[in-house]
């Protein structure tokens, strides 16, 4: 990967920060942004080098946002390294997450409110109904989201394979 102008730094470390904001590291939002920007798949060592950290925290790292659906393994053709690129439906996961966090935090005001000492709790109620309506409106995000993907032209693939390498 060639130097990155100072564009692309203030990129990655913004997303450095964002992540660190949404309780993950930071090195792990450096590591994204750096993906997001990469014409091609980077293995650990470049990913570690461009962002001048270690190949360790790299490695900890990376595994911790390809468990969120953020990034995926790929295979080089007779290259034995393993490498990386952004998962493009990474953000339908991440809404899937976000959507069982609010069905979660609902079920628990309603089995509140099905108490009877608690089921006049306005916090609890407007809680619940706000969480109902949030969910009202994600129905179908998603699958609008897939409709204007596949309506765009399709982008350019990396080149390597996807999958998990040995």
């Amino acid at each position: 990967m060639k130097e990155l102008s100072a564009a692309e730094q203030r990129f990655i470390e913004s997303m450095g920060l964002y992540f660190e904001r949404q309780g993950s590291t930071r090195i792990s939002g450096r590591i994204h942004g750096l993906l997001m920007l990469a014409d091609e798949p980077l293995s650990l060592q470049q990913i570690a080098r461009v962002l001048k950290v270690s190949a360790a925290s790299v490695s900890t790292n990376i595994r911790a946002i390809m468990s969120i659906g953020l990034v995926d393994p790929v295979s080089v053709p007779g290259d034995r390294q393993h490498y990386y690129v952004v998962n493009s439906d990474g953000w339908e996961s991440r809404l899937r997450t976000a959507e069982d966090s609010v069905k979660a935090f609902v079920r628990l005001c309603q089995e509140a409110l099905s108490a009877p000492q608690l089921a006049n709790r306005q916090h609890l109620r407007d809680a619940a109904d706000f969480c109902d309506f949030y969910l009202a409106e994600m129905a179908g995000i998603a699958e609008r989201w897939r409709a204007s993907r596949r309506a765009r032209p399709s982008p350019r693939t990396p080149k390597a394979s996807k999958g998990r390498t040995a």
